[in-house]
């Protein structure tokens, strides 16, 4: 199952590389624990808490809600 969609930084990356999101504007929590190119990780990493960012994800193989980060674009909110 793959998504699209905004999502806000709970907690930014931590040292294992992974990442809480909080779905915009809904609360739903998911966990970015791979990444798809070492620029969109990059990327990710450089985000605050507080941060909007538009993703695209997929499944992180069969864990529960870990999912893989395809791609980023950070989003200005108003």
């Amino acid at each position: 199952m793959d998504r699209t969609g905004k999502y806000t930084v709970v907690d930014a990356c931590n040292d294992h590389g992974a990442i809480t999101l909080r779905e915009y504007p809904r609360n739903g929590t998911l966990y970015v624990v791979e990444y798809d190119d070492p620029d969109v990780e990059a990327e990710l990493s450089s985000l605050d808490p507080g941060s909007v960012v538009e993703l695209d994800l997929r499944r992180a193989g069969r864990r529960g809600n870990a999912w893989c980060a395809e791609a980023a674009n950070p989003v200005e909110t108003a």
